[in-house]
């Protein structure tokens, strides 16, 4: 039996990081691949915007610069809402297109935070719009299906998005879904905002496919003052038997020095 990685002393889980937005940077991956992250998260949404000759180009640089994309997240763009109905074509394209180009970038994980994108309008019961959401995940469940991509639903907390707040509100309705393509994410910020109790994550666990990090309550890298909250979120997630990818998603001021802090804590106490 292969023995795991934990019970050899070493991390279980496998870290990353989300890439600053822009053109992405061989040479930075390069670096951060030296670093040593397994690998990087890049935003989903500008796939859809690019033209074929620009995203040929992001293939090439992605291929050369050492370190692999595996997830994607800021699926959906502000102006597009889930409640237009208006844009449900438009809407429809964008999915379609950001998966497939995901997949074609090796991306096996696109999370779909998007609080502008999936907010209940005021004049709509809440009810109502879950169910709008509902019938939003079932479509990418299709194209989720055609890619081999999974999407994990983002809980955000309440100052971002007025839905979906909670680890254990995206998990009741990817249970409500039941589609293998639709797991959840877990933000240590965003349960640290919304003091969602970490046994949530053991209860939660089969839903589980991502994780995000950062050091409440300014956001910033892991380590920060002393990485209290972040040591106990690991504890939390080994103890639920989480094994899998964890991104560091911070505010930033020297990204590299800062990501290389955050990498070496992370090492260190997850």
């Amino acid at each position: 039996m292969e023995e795991r990685e934990s019970e050899r002393g070493e991390s279980m889980f496998s870290f990353g990081c989300c890439l600053p937005g822009g053109p992405f940077d061989a040479g930075q991956a390069h670096r951060l691949a030296a670093m040593g992250f397994a690998y990087g998260e890049i935003a989903a949404a500008p796939l859809a915007a690019m033209t074929n000759e620009e995203f040929a180009a992001l293939r090439r640089e992605q291929q050369v610069g050492g370190l692999p994309i595996q997830a994607a997240n800021c699926f959906l763009p502000g102006e597009l809402s889930l409640f237009a109905p208006d844009q449900k074509e438009k809407l429809r394209g964008h999915v379609e297109r950001v998966l497939h180009r995901a997949a074609d970038l090796g991306i096996d994980t696109v999370v779909f935070g998007s609080g502008g994108a999936r907010r209940i309008p005021k004049d709509t019961p809440r009810e109502v719009g879950e169910d709008v959401i509902a019938d939003f995940l079932t479509l990418c469940s299709r194209f989720c299906a055609q890619t081999g991509v999974t999407l994990v639903i983002e809980p955000l907390n309440k100052t971002e998005c007025n839905v979906l707040n909670t680890v254990e509100e995206a998990a009741r309705l990817a249970r409500r879904l039941d589609l293998p393509q639709i797991r959840v994410l877990a933000d240590a910020y965003h349960v640290f905002c919304e003091q969602e109790d970490f046994s949530v994550l053991s209860r939660e666990r089969e839903w589980l496919a991502h994780i995000h990090v950062a050091e409440p309550p300014g956001r910033m890298v892991p380590g920060a003052d002393g990485g209290a909250y972040l040591a106990c979120f690991g504890k939390a997630l080994r103890e639920a038997g989480y094994d899998g990818r964890v991104s560091i998603e911070c505010r930033w001021e020297h990204f590299e020095a800062e990501m290389e802090q955050g990498l070496h804590f992370l090492k260190k106490s997850f």
